[in-house]
């Protein structure tokens, strides 16, 4: 094995990475009460008043033939059992499918190089050979969907609606990274890419609105605000969150002219080898980093 092919070892680390992450994580949760993030849902609520009352701040009133009406948008937990338990998510098993998502997704993609003919039309080699890996960005689509809600969730976005929305766009953001490997115009490449920062800010805007809400609020009502290191926490997230489309990034800048003569070795593209490996350090760094830093969460609020 050459060593262009060295990722295939980097594969195999990061398969028995998160398996033995989400094997540790499994074992800590056994015993352990849930750690259930109830969801939640807005609506308006018509409340019916006397005639000279006056609605509370918030709201409007609305006078009808039937009467009127104070009309507000509350908030509460979409469905409630007589117990008082809400339907919500398990945030400890969010985060252990996260890694057997992405054990199960490495695994299956160096057991195809055992096929000659591959799996389905997909060998693991033949495709970084050809610069492209469409199994990693259907992996990414879900399993970076599923870290992005474990975040939102613990910087208290509840509501369904959004939840939904912010794995909607992150799904749509890989699927554009995807569709940015098998398009040869550079121009659409790059409407591709942007599209999918765009979609990737969006989402991360509603989470970091939440977290910025929520210092403020702190502020307000008792004067202290979150440690520092809390900052440092959401602001390290983001950025191992981001680095996966840094990648992708890099390998566009290389079809800019100028950069592409300055970097490259007799006017080359970027070695696809050198992506892979990139990629698959990632996979290995960046999401056992992420997934513990999320579970550390559940350990101490389960």
């Amino acid at each position: 094995m050459g060593e262009n092919h060295n990722y295939i070892k980097y594969n195999n680390f990061a398969i028995i990475g998160h398996f033995i992450s989400a094997a540790a994580m499994i074992g800590l949760t056994l015993g352990k009460d849930p750690l259930i993030i109830p969801y939640t849902e807005s609506y308006l609520e018509w409340k019916p008043v006397s005639n000279n009352s006056s609605c509370p701040l918030g709201s409007r009133s609305f006078d009808t033939s039937n009467g009127n009406f104070c009309i507000n948008t509350v908030t509460k937990p979409v469905s409630c059992n007589n117990d008082n338990e809400c339907y919500g998510i398990n945030l400890g098993w969010l985060i252990i499918s996260f890694h057997l998502l992405s054990f199960g997704f490495q695994l299956l993609a160096g057991l195809t190089n055992c096929c000659q003919g591959g799996l389905l039309g997909y060998r693991y080699s033949d495709m970084i050979e050809k610069g492209k890996n469409p199994l990693r960005f259907v992996e990414y689509s879900l399993s970076a969907s599923i870290m992005l809600i474990a975040i939102a969730l613990l910087n208290g976005v509840t509501d369904i609606n959004l939840i939904t929305s912010i794995a909607v766009l992150t799904s749509a953001c890989q699927l554009c990274g995807l569709a940015v490997e098998y398009v040869k115009s550079t121009s659409i490449k790059w409407l591709l890419h942007l599209t999918g920062w765009l979609q990737f800010f969006w989402a991360y805007g509603i989470i970091g609105h939440a977290f910025i809400k929520s210092i403020d609020v702190s502020g307000d009502n008792s004067g202290t605000k979150p440690p520092d290191f809390v900052y440092v926490i959401v602001i390290l997230l983001f950025l191992l969150y981001a680095s996966f489309g840094f990648v992708q990034l890099t390998e566009l800048l290389y079809t800019i002219p100028c950069i592409k003569k300055l970097c490259c070795k007799n006017n080359d593209t970027i070695n696809p080898y050198t992506k892979e490996k990139c990629y698959v350090l990632l996979s290995l760094i960046a999401k056992l980093l992420l997934g513990w830093m999320i579970f550390s969460n559940v350990l101490l609020l389960s």
